[in-house]
């Protein structure tokens, strides 16, 4: 496998701070992205919402999250074409299964926004049942330095989002378990990397939607084994220097599932 176009991407500037909003504004058409892995996606998700809905799918019975439900399945058949849609599935779950992303419902509502909604095939490390109906804030309570670095800038930033912006950002982390359904992580073990350990990155997607108070967030979860950067030492080399940097918090939270164990050979590169 080939070193991909999106390691240009990632932001991987040492800290501190250690997280940034990091958005970037983004042209209508460039929403979605359908690469040479999007039938094994849709496959991998048609599987986890027959096999196991209750954990990969759930909205809250609320006209904001049902008018927006509609609004995103016909945004997602305006962007992939006129297709065959169940009409017996909720319509957030129907757009789902279109889209290698996974669609999340932001409701802003209390004064805060709130995740009230998603169809959610390919979470790292969390679980759609603990989040859902609760404020952003505290859906990423576990994140390090989130509360004193991100939240406030997440929740002023979100209301102002206008209806006529696009955003998008990325994330990225290293991982010792390949799997793309990954709610828990794997018991930390050996590994002697390269080998058994890839590089997962999330290319979000920030949209307000016709209905005032509710913006989508999608998320494209795409990943590759961390060898593939040994075509890439200039990545690899700031990879390792981000790491190295990392506050205990942040090396507790992100590093013992990989990205520890990977710092040598990314720097020796």
């Amino acid at each position: 496998m080939s070193a991909p176009d999106w390691l240009d991407e990632l932001a991987l500037q040492a800290g501190p701070p250690w997280l940034g909003m990091g958005t970037r504004n983004l042209p209508a058409a460039e929403w979605l992205v359908a690469d040479d892995d999007r039938d094994r996606d849709l496959i991998r998700k048609a599987v986890l919402l027959d096999t196991r809905h209750a954990e990969v799918f759930a909205a809250l019975d609320s006209p904001a999250v049902n008018t927006a439900s509609i609004e995103v399945l016909e945004l997602v058949l305006a962007a992939t074409g006129p297709q065959a849609v169940p009409t017996d599935l909720h319509p957030l779950d129907a757009a789902g299964r279109l889209v290698q992303e996974d669609l999340c419902l932001i409701v802003l509502r209390d004064g805060a926004p709130h995740l009230d909604a998603a169809s959610l095939c390919f979470p790292s490390y969390w679980r759609l049942a603990d989040k859902l109906g609760r404020p952003m804030a505290d859906v990423h309570g576990p994140v390090a330095h989130y509360g004193e670095e991100l939240a406030a800038k997440v929740d002023t930033f979100l209301p102002r989002l206008g209806r006529d912006r696009l955003v998008w950002r990325r994330n990225w982390s290293i991982h010792d378990d390949p799997s793309y359904f990954l709610a828990d992580p794997t018991p930390p073990h050996r590994v002697v990397p390269p080998e058994g350990l890839w590089l997962r990155s999330e290319r979000q997607t920030l949209r307000r939607l016709g209905s005032a108070e509710v913006i989508l967030f999608a998320i494209r979860t795409q990943q590759v084994p961390l060898a593939v950067l040994g075509e890439r030492p200039d990545v690899a080399h700031r990879m390792a220097k981000a790491i190295g940097a990392w506050s205990p918090t942040m090396t507790a939270y992100k590093g013992v599932h990989g990205a520890q164990a990977a710092r040598p050979w990314l720097a020796s590169l």
